[in-house]
């Protein structure tokens, strides 16, 4: 049985090394370099998900991780995805939204009266 944590900029997928059932808490993040959301904070936790993923959930993504190097670690990732994340988040920002797939700030980014 796992208890893990993951950090992720995706709005939806969630990956492992691992296709062990158990409890995750997902950490959504966004980088925001310009700090245009929330000046002196260029990272943003914009939803947390917790959920239990059975064994069954997971599905084997592969790996191209060879002895000569390169490449990534075998990887599971959870099937549909969208659909086992509804109603799990405990935290979402209200002044975050998907917008094409991508978090984005409600009323899009912020200007200053001369443009920038």
């Amino acid at each position: 049985m796992a208890l893990e944590s993951k950090g992720s900029k995706r709005p939806w997928a969630l990956q492992s090394h691992y296709d062990h059932p158990g409890w995750y808490i997902v950490w959504r993040y966004l980088v925001d370099p310009t700090e245009s959301i929330k000046p002196g904070k260029p990272v943003i936790i914009w939803r947390v998900d917790i959920l239990f993923v059975h064994k069954t959930d997971w599905e084997y993504q592969g790996s191209k991780a060879g002895p000569e190097g390169g490449g990534r670690t075998h990887t599971f990732g959870l099937r549909n995805p969208a659909k086992k994340l509804r109603d799990k988040a405990v935290y979402r920002r209200m002044d975050i939204r998907l917008a094409n797939g991508k978090p984005t700030p409600v009323n899009g980014p912020q200007y200053d009266a001369n443009g920038r």
